[in-house]
């Protein structure tokens, strides 16, 4: 029983002694005829074999639009970001040069601003004029400004989303409801 179980399958006549080598198809082309058509290069093409290509060449097709994707967005983000640094400096010059802030202002003025409630602070006369439309207000890099009407139009025609609108907008929520104005709460 020291036989192996090849050798004792080759004595019953099951297995063979030597396997045979694999015989290789012929390409129908010699050796020096595939040398000078390219060899890989050749069957490469897109236009090679039925229209279809390699699945290298995919691989790198779609490596070489995914990195033309990335490069058209950075190029865009810079775009944006360049035009974005060029409207924010132009609405700081006219604020540096017209801003009307007190700091001893303690009034608060609420008004509604990218669907929420923000808040400046305000003296007495400014309110007044706040509200009676004389002054406007314009954001820039996260705190509101005080200036004038027509400062505040010159920014809303530089980017309108850098001017907040304090006119109270006409509520239609009550539609088939008003509510009375002698009401009182």
């Amino acid at each position: 029983m020291s036989d192996s179980l090849k050798d004792q399958l080759i004595a019953l006549g099951l297995a063979e002694d030597k396997p045979k080598p694999k015989r290789r198809k012929p390409s129908g082309k010699s050796r020096h005829a595939r040398g000078k058509a390219g060899g890989k290069a050749a069957a490469a093409k897109p236009g090679g074999k039925g229209g279809e290509i390699s699945l290298d060449q995919a691989w790198k097709l779609k490596a070489r639009d995914e990195k033309q994707a990335v490069a058209e967005s950075k190029a865009r983000k810079l775009e944006i970001e360049r035009e974005r640094r060029r409207i924010n400096g132009e609405i700081k010059a006219l604020v540096e040069a017209n801003r009307l802030n007190d700091p001893k202002a303690e009034l608060k003025r609420n008004f509604l601003y990218k669907d929420r409630i923000r808040s400046v602070l305000v003296t007495s006369e400014q309110l007044a004029a706040l509200n009676a439309g004389e002054l406007g207000l314009v954001f820039l890099r996260g705190n509101y400004h005080l200036v004038k009407a027509e400062v505040a139009e010159q920014a809303k025609a530089i980017s309108p989303d850098h001017v907040p609108e304090l006119a109270a907008a006409a509520d239609d929520a009550d539609g088939d409801h008003p509510v009375p104005d002698d009401l009182v709460w």
